[in-house]
Order: structure tokens, then C-alpha cells, then sequence
């Protein structure tokens, strides 16, 4: 299965059991999975490309202090 399949799966499951304070966040990642190709990346290149995608939204939507370090710790959860 690719990463981006394995990730969007992980979210998915993720959405049914974190807590609330995490709740938007997860389904704030869900969409941008499916924003970056897969292509010929590995899983690691990939993973490094959606972070990388993750923090320049981040910077662009104005998430708080609090949202942007508990995206972060999601972003570690996830990282394969």
C-alpha cells in the first residue's frame, strides 16, 4: 500500500478515537494527504514533501501556537 494510502488510513483512524483538542486537526491533514503525488518518491521523500506541505499551510491559515504544536506531535505519530 503507498505511504499516502497508509497515512490517510492512520488519519482516518485517528479521527474515530483522539481526543477533542486534536479532533480539527486531524481532519484539517486529511485533505492535504491527497495533495501530494506520489509518484517515484519513496516513503521517506514523501513523508518529507507533506510535511513540508503541512508547514507552509500552517503559516498561511494563522493556526495558533497550541494547534501548531499539537500538529506537530501528530506529524511525529504519523511519520513512518
Amino acid at each position: 500500500m503507498p505511504i499516502a494510502e497508509q497515512i490517510k488510513q492512520q488519519l482516518l483512524e485517528l479521527e474515530q478515537t483522539v481526543e477533542e483538542e486534536k479532533l480539527f486537526l486531524v481532519g484539517y491533514l486529511i485533505p492535504m494527504v491527497d495533495l501530494i503525488p506520489v509518484d517515484d518518491l519513496t516513503d521517506e521523500q514523501w513523508f518529507a514533501e507533506f510535511a513540508l506541505f503541512v508547514e507552509d499551510a500552517v503559516e498561511s491559515d494563522g493556526l495558533s501556537d497550541r494547534d501548531i504544536e499539537l500538529l506537530s506531535e501528530l506529524i511525529e505519530e504519523l511519520q513512518p
